[in-house]
């Protein structure tokens, strides 16, 4: 491809592909897209987009049937192919909803192809709503340790969280749309970032300078406000956001990039006062990144958008200490107790571990607390 565009933006899987398909007429000539999945109807009737489907000889075009070892082999049978639809391209978005079989296994070693092509990737996951079905929700939580692993940034969208901002008895097709539109809102507004003519202008170099290492903690954030108050209203909704609170997210970054759309009569004064908020809640004390775009349209909304990384914690060093007995090596340096956490409680020694469900109940918490048993406390 000649000239290719600074930001290829990737649904992989049918919740990405769906995402993404949606957005591909609306989006810049600076982001191209591309669509992976092993469903054949997935792919059919898309336009604006370049389309892959993975792992025919091994699905038929049937997909994977949930199963995420079929996903991956489908994403290696076909590696040449994505590498070429990697090449050249500085930032990769990727968009995968995870619990399911084809992103569920392919994510993470696509992540793995686009690093190794020199890119930059910010994965954009879903998680599916709990009523989805405790194996979803595991073969969730298994796919997004492993993506976490390669991506420089990770985006986790709970769709449970996201589930708060429609009415109690909404119907469910609502319940999918608000994610799927969280989701579709936020990449958006990053691509609007890289459009022309902005009164801040950003480029793709300044998004990687913000993830320059694989694997750092990610926040990814945005909102809007509308009438007189609009540029305080959208800083204080995107600080406020649920996404701010997701899996995997980091409460403070060193590094932040804040981006600021409103109407024409959106100033420089609102635009740095959003900025000064999104800093106060967040950081950015070592770089902090701004742009910002006037867009007639939007009259008198503004719309923010905030990403922030810091670098990955250090490896641990080795204890240095004494021998035991037994030849053990005690740390000079370890605690003899640690403070409990709710989390800790809930789950022991289990914390770390994927969940284990056995009709519907987590068995790795301890039967008084699922049952919520109060126990004896006297003689």
């Amino acid at each position: 491809m000649s000239n290719p565009a600074p930001i290829l933006l990737v649904g992989l899987g049918g919740a990405g592909c769906s995402i993404v398909g949606r957005l591909a007429p609306a989006l810049p000539q600076e982001v191209k897209v591309a669509l992976i999945d092993t469903d054949a109807t997935t792919l059919q009737n898309l336009e604006n987009a370049e389309v892959l489907q993975i792992g025919r000889a091994l699905t038929r075009g049937m997909g994977t049937g949930g199963e995420p070892a079929v996903g991956l082999t489908a994403l290696e049978a076909d590696e040449p192919q994505l590498r070429r639809i990697l090449n050249a391209y500085p930032l990769v978005v990727l968009v995968a909803g995870l619990g399911g079989g084809t992103a569920g296994g392919a994510a993470a070693s696509f992540a793995a192809m686009a690093t190794e092509a020199g890119a930059t990737v910010l994965a954009f996951a879903t998680i599916p709503f709990s009523h989805e079905g405790e194996r979803r929700k595991r073969q969730a939580s298994e796919a997004l340790t492993k993506l976490a692993a390669k991506a420089h940034g990770l985006v986790v969208v709970e769709n449970d969280l996201l589930l708060m901002q429609v009415p109690a008895d909404a119907p469910l097709s609502a319940s999918f749309a608000a994610a799927d539109e969280w989701v579709a809102g936020s990449i958006r507004a990053l691509a609007s970032a890289f459009m022309p003519g902005a009164l801040v202008p950003v480029d793709s170099a300044s998004v990687r300078s913000i993830l320059s290492q694989v694997g750092s903690p990610t926040l990814f954030t945005c909102g809007h406000g509308e009438g007189p108050d609009a540029a305080k209203l959208a800083a204080r909704a995107a600080c406020e956001s649920s996404l701010s609170y997701g899996l995997g997210t980091t409460a403070k970054v060193g590094s932040l990039f804040v981006h600021v759309a409103g109407g024409e009569k959106l100033s420089a004064t609102e635009a740095f006062e959003v900025v000064n908020m999104v800093r106060a809640k967040f950081g950015g004390e070592v770089t902090t990144l701004v742009g910002a775009r006037i867009k007639p349209e939007l009259g008198d909304r503004v719309e923010v958008a905030v990403l922030g990384a810091s670098l990955p914690p250090p490896p641990k060093p080795k204890p240095k200490g004494k021998a035991g007995k037994g030849g053990k090596v005690v740390d000079d340096q370890q605690q003899i107790f640690g403070f409990a956490t709710e989390e800790s409680i809930r789950r022991g020694l289990f914390g770390s571990t994927p969940f284990t469900f056995i009709d519907g109940a987590d068995v790795d918490v301890p039967t008084y607390i699922r049952k919520s048993i109060r126990l004896a406390t006297g003689p």
